[in-house]
C-alpha cells in the first residue's frame, strides 16, 4: 500500500469521526433521512448484540444489509423511544485513501415512550468506511456490547 499523506490521513480520520457523530445525532433526534445518508447502499449492520451481550438467539434476523434497509431497522427499532447516544475514543485506521476501519466506544440510554427507564448500555462499535462521491460512508457496522443494563 502506498504511503498515505499526514496530512490526508488526519483530513480522512476527521470526516470518519464527523461521519459516525452525524450517526448519532440523526438517530437520536429521529432524523431518519439524515441518518440514511451515512451509510452505503450495500452497507451491513449486525445490530444482533443491541439488546444483551451475547448475540441474540435469532441472530440472524438482527442483521441488516442496504442502506434503505438499515435506516428503516433503527427508525422501526427507536421511533417511539427517547435515545441518547454517545460515541468516543474513536480508533480509526486507513487502510487507503478510500477506505478505513475503526473501532467506537459507545453508550446508549433509551427510555420508554412514557419516560421509564428501557436499556443503560456500553460497547463498541466495530466498522468499515468507504469514501464515495459524496463523502465517508460507513460499509459494515457491529456493534458489541460490554455491559447492558435492562429496564
Amino acid at each position: 500500500m502506498p504511503e498515505i499523506d499526514p496530512v490526508t490521513r488526519l483530513i480522512a480520520i476527521e470526516e470518519i469521526k464527523q461521519l459516525k457523530a452525524r450517526y448519532f445525532r440523526c438517530m437520536d433526534t429521529k432524523d431518519y433521512a439524515g441518518l440514511r445518508k451515512v451509510f452505503a447502499d450495500d452497507a451491513t449492520f449486525d445490530a444482533s448484540c443491541s439488546l444483551s451481550v451475547e448475540p441474540a438467539p435469532d441472530a440472524e434476523n438482527w442483521i441488516h444489509a442496504g442502506g434503505d434497509t438499515i435506516a428503516a431497522f433503527v427508525e422501526a427499532a427507536v421511533a417511539p423511544l427517547r435515545t441518547v447516544h454517545h460515541g468516543h475514543c474513536h480508533e480509526i485506521e486507513l487502510m487507503s485513501e478510500n477506505e478505513a476501519r475503526g473501532v467506537i466506544a459507545m453508550e446508549d440510554q433509551i427510555w420508554d415512550a412514557e419516560g421509564k427507564p428501557f436499556l443503560h448500555g456500553m460497547g463498541h462499535y466495530h466498522e468499515t468506511y468507504r469514501r464515495e462521491a459524496d463523502g465517508w460512508k460507513i460499509v459494515t457496522s457491529r456493534i458489541s456490547r460490554l455491559r447492558v443494563i435492562l429496564g
